[in-house]
């Protein structure tokens, strides 16, 4: 998984692209101190995500759970294919807001 970071007033844009699985673990807890402070909506591009196993939905989810403790609140923005099926089937629609 590749990301960016982009901060404008109380919004946090993320880009993620690549795949994002269990190899990636060793990132998240980085990505979610950066996604999950100083902002009031924290906004997640999943445009150039082609993938994404169980251990990468665990970030989504714990994201989820930091941005709740402070008040933030998390889109998930232009998911596609595999990984917006992906998604869908884990009935994360009910957790985030889909853009």
């Amino acid at each position: 998984m590749q990301y960016t970071t982009r901060r404008e007033g109380g919004k946090i844009e993320m880009v993620l692209s690549g795949r994002l699985t269990f190899a990636d673990a060793h990132q998240f807890p980085q990505f979610i101190d950066q996604a999950a402070t100083g902002g009031t909506v924290c906004d997640l591009d999943l445009s150039g995500l082609t993938f994404v196993d169980s251990t990468g939905l665990s970030l989504f989810i714990h994201i989820y759970d930091a941005a709740l403790a402070s008040g933030q609140k998390v889109t998930l923005r232009n998911a596609k294919g595999a990984v917006a099926e992906t998604l869908r089937r884990a009935s994360f629609d009910t957790l985030f807001e889909f853009k």
